[in-house]
């Protein structure tokens, strides 16, 4: 049996993992914006286009997230995750050659899908591995990443 005052075997692995998850998720969001005067003078965008290409990424992110959050419910929260990293991938592999502008908006659009529900996703896999009681310490690490993940490309 189960002692419910103690996470289950593994959990605190988990929450790393989970942890590096969101650490890659929320990096990701800054970067377009840190790298916005060298993106718009090869690209050459106008600022117009390129303030498109930074809320493409927001288009369908809160439509995933709600779909994706239901979906969830019937599929196990680690091939979600899964299908999530997967999914960022495979979306930048098209910014590896010449691109135009209609690329990395492309690009944008579908790993705002892809993002939209990682946060969700990824409390609801970590509440899984603790009981009620003891939910609170994981649940946490991951939304204080949240400001030093945005910083994290700064630091490079």
């Amino acid at each position: 049996m189960v002692d419910k005052r103690r996470p289950l075997p593994g959990a605190w692995g988990i929450t790393a993992l989970v942890f590096l998850f969101m650490l890659i998720n929320f990096a990701d969001k800054a970067v377009v914006g840190l790298c916005a005067k060298p993106m718009m003078d090869e690209l050459k965008m106008t600022t117009e286009q390129f303030g498109l290409l930074g809320s493409a990424f927001f288009l369908l992110f809160p439509v995933s997230a709600v779909v994706v959050g239901f979906v969830t419910n019937r599929i196990q929260a680690r091939h979600a995750l899964l299908a999530m990293a997967v999914l960022w991938s495979l979306i930048q592999f098209p910014m590896l050659s010449t691109v135009a502008f209609d690329v990395p908006l492309a690009s944008r659009i579908v790993l705002g899908v892809a993002e939209g529900p990682a946060y969700a996703v990824a409390m609801h896999a970590i509440d899984k591995w603790y009981p009620n009681a003891l939910r609170g310490l994981p649940t946490a690490s991951s939304p204080r990443n949240r400001r030093s993940a945005q910083s994290l490309p700064c630091r490079f």
